[in-house]
This record gives C-alpha cells, sequence and structure tokens, in this order.
C-alpha cells in the first residue's frame, strides 16, 4: 500500500541512495528575539532548553557533539550518513565569518553528507545569504523557517517578531538563490481558530517550500505560555482533535511537499501540558490510522492534486 503522506526517510532515501539520518547540534547561537536587537522576551511558547538534542551536554565541543550523535544513530538505526542539523535558537544570526566556520567543520566530519539550519525569516542579511548559496553550491543544505501560522494575528499573540510578508520574503530570497528550504507550523496555538489554522497551509503552498514540520502546540516550563495556562486563560488541544487538525491540514498541502515532521514533543520535565503529546508514538500512529480511517491523503483537497497518494516513503 502506497503510504498516505509524503515522509522525511523516503525523500533522503531517493536522494542518497541510502539511510540518512539528522544528528541534533547546538551551535551556541542566540535569538534576536531574545538579545534586544529585536526583543527581550522570545516567543511565548519558546524555551531553549526544550529544543536541546537527546545526548548534548553544557560544555560539549562540536566534535563532541558530533561523536555521540553519530555512534547512537550506527548504534540504534545502523545508518552511516547523516546530516548535521543546528538547532538552537536562530542558527543562521551571526557574523557569517562565525557561521561559515561552524557550518564547514560540521560539513567536514566523517559521514555528514548535508547540513540544516534551524532559524527564522527575518535573520538573514545578504553576505548571509551569499554564503548559504556558496554551501548549497557545494553540499546539501535545509534552510528550515519558523514560519508558526499564516495569521498575523496569531504571530502577533506568540510574540513572533514578524509577519507573513517577513515569511513570503525570505522564501523568495531563498528561493532565488537556489537554497532548498521547509517551513515550522505549530497547530493549535491559543485563539487560533481552525480555519486560521488550515490558512497556513495555503501559505505553506504558495511558498513553494520543499519540506514543512507540523507540530501540535506543547507548553513548556518557563514559558510565557505556561504562565497564561496557569491563568486558566486556554486550554491545550486534546490528542483526537490534533489528529483531525493535522489531517485536515495534510490533505490541503502539496502532494510533492515533504513532511519533516507531524508531532512535536519536548523532555518530559519541561512540558507542562498537554501530557500526551509526549508519547510521539502514539501521536503518529493516531494520525495514520485517522488517515486510513477517512480513506484520504496528503494532497487530496490541493487545487492541483494528482489522482492517488504521494510516491513512496
Amino acid at each position: 500500500m502506497k503510504p498516505r503522506y509524503r515522509g522525511l526517510n523516503g525523500y533522503l532515501r531517493e536522494t542518497f541512495g541510502r539511510k540518512v539520518y539528522k544528528v541534533g547540534l547546538v551551535g551556541g547561537f542566540t535569538c534576536p528575539n531574545r538579545d534586544g536587537s529585536l526583543g527581550t522576551g522570545g516567543c511565548t511558547f519558546c524555551n531553549p532548553s526544550g529544543s536541546l538534542p537527546l545526548n548534548y551536554r553544557p560544555g560539549m565541543s562540536l566534535r563532541e557533539q558530533l561523536e555521540t550523535g553519530t555512534a547512537y544513530i550506527r548504534r540504534r538505526h545502523r545508518a552511516d550518513a547523516f546530516l548535521a542539523y543546528f538547532q538552537d535558537c536562530t542558527t543562521t544570526y551571526g557574523p557569517p565569518e562565525t557561521l561559515e566556520a561552524l557550518y564547514r567543520e560540521a560539513l567536514g566530519f566523517p559521514g555528514v553528507v548535508g547540513l540544516c539550519l534551524c532559524t527564522r525569516p527575518d535573520s538573514f542579511n545578504p553576505p548571509v545569504l551569499d554564503m548559504l548559496q556558496a554551501i548549497s553550491r557545494e553540499s546539501f543544505l535545509w534552510v528550515e523557517l519558523g514560519v508558526q501560522s499564516g495569521s498575523d494575528a496569531t504571530l502577533a499573540r506568540m510574540n513572533r517578531g514578524h509577519d507573513t510578508a517577513a515569511v513570503i520574503g525570505a522564501f523568495r530570497e531563498l528561493h532565488g538563490r537556489g537554497i532548498r528550504t521547509g517551513a515550522h507550523i505549530i497547530l493549535g496555538y491559543p485563539g487560533e481558530t481552525g480555519a486560521e489554522a488550515l490558512s497556513t497551509a495555503d501559505l505553506v503552498n504558495r511558498t513553494g517550500t520543499a519540506g514543512v514540520k507540523i507540530q501540535n502546540l506543547h507548553v513548556i516550563r518557563d514559558t510565557p505560555l505556561e504562565k497564561s495556562l496557569a491563568r486558566g486563560e486556554f486550554e491545550p488541544l486534546s490528542q483526537n482533535r490534533y489528529t483531525e487538525l493535522a489531517v485536515d491540514f495534510l490533505e490541503r498541502l502539496n502532494p510533492e511537499t515533504v513532511i519533516l515532521r507531524l508531532t512535536g514533543e519536548a523532555p518530559a520535565h519541561l512540558t507542562a501540558a498537554p501530557h500526551w503529546s509526549i508519547n510521539k508514538m502514539a501521536v503518529l500512529n493516531g494520525i495514520r490510522a485517522e488517515l486510513v480511517r477517512r480513506n484520504t491523503f496528503q494532497g487530496r483537497l490541493y487545487p492541483s492534486r494528482r489522482s492517488g497518494p504521494p510516491a513512496g516513503d
């Protein structure tokens, strides 16, 4: 049976001809929404500790992180090809020469076949774009932008510090230089309607991005969102409602777009709510079961959809 969405594993096999896994890395980045250049409070949902790689320990050098991360993947998945994934804060924010040295050190590590960068749509300048373009011509590069929502009202409540126009502009700049991109989005942010959430699929489609990371809102401790939760100002989505919304989103998404993930979780000790988000496999299995129950697939409602599910995973 064909898969009902275009998964990352299948895409990487198509691209590299073998199993490839991301190695999460900490580069010591900061964020313009925290260091004062844009703001100091950060996004309402963000605690940087919530996205640290599993095997990371404070003080580890980049090489130590790569050694530890690749060894873990070799043992668990029997893979020997890796994407170096910088995921802390805003990984294109800094002097271009400093960024390039870090990126190239990771690319030079044995077994690393490409680079992934998690960043904001408003954190590029021409020298950084020039540097990224040069790297993309030499190696596999995937730049993942924190879009979060297609609603400007939701972005304002998130304290993102940018709007959807900045998102569209960033994708245009990157695609104009031939750089592969992805979009991170959150479903279930307080106050956002189902229609607004699904409008984000339309925004993602319009950008022409190659991949999308879909995740449920999970409230992390020591964030403004946790304080709002404690005051009783909202209730997180139930797992069933998230499952329905994720499938609705997939149905509207371009069938060629690679699904980088379908759920998000933080470590249990940092998760304030919902606790169902900690069980990643249960969430994934629920989404897959709902796709089967509806007999639906990614792109079913996309305007120029094909006659069936996307190509193999």
